[in-house]
């Protein structure tokens, strides 16, 4: 089982770190993740335990533990996994192999479909519903005005753009004839 290991001084290395989980039980791996160019730690890293009840109980006693006066973050490593290994042309994985292919959502050209879908945006003043913006009508407007008398934007009121600009006008239009209040602020 392998565990991420946070927050503990960059100046720990990889045998520091074996050394200090050791403790409790036998460790496969311990890597702790350095930049890039200067090789400087970045605080993080990743321990490997042969057997799962040694990583749980080392999780639960050494999370939130002072180490160098820093308080650890110990967890079950959730990212599958560890250090990345590079291919020869700088890239971190290899989706040109027959056997493997790039997971749904990788590439921008893909939408990433995780089952949930948009909430559809429902127009009131669509043409076929009837119903119409008019300023004379102050109760319909205050539904796209903020508790502060400012206008709604679209992505709040849900309306297309075309009726969007026709409240907005409307609003106006209420507020220069003193239908609606005008809030300063």
């Amino acid at each position: 089982m392998k565990l991420f290991v946070g927050n503990f001084s960059f100046s720990v290395g990889d045998e520091q770190l074996r050394e200090y989980f050791s403790k409790y039980g036998s460790i496969v791996s311990a890597k702790v993740m350095t930049e890039g160019f200067g090789g400087r730690s970045r605080g993080f890293g990743f321990v490997e335990f042969e057997v799962a009840e040694e990583a749980s109980k080392a999780a639960q006693e050494l999370d939130g533990s002072l180490w160098d006066g820093r308080a650890l973050k110990v967890s079950e490593d959730r990212s599958g996994r560890g250090p990345r290994e590079f291919n020869n042309r700088g890239g971190d994985r290899d989706f040109g192999s027959d056997d493997r292919q790039a997971p749904i959502g990788y590439f921008r050209a893909q939408p990433l479909d995780l089952g949930i879908r948009k909430k559809k945006r429902t127009d009131p003043y669509d043409d076929e519903k009837g119903i119409f913006v008019d300023y004379k009508d102050p109760k319909q407007l205050v539904r796209y005005m903020s508790e502060r008398g400012k206008i709604l934007p679209r992505r709040m009121t849900g309306l297309s753009a075309y009726h969007q600009r026709q409240v907005t006008r409307a609003i106006k239009r209420a507020q220069q004839i003193a239908l609606l209040p005008v809030l300063r602020g």
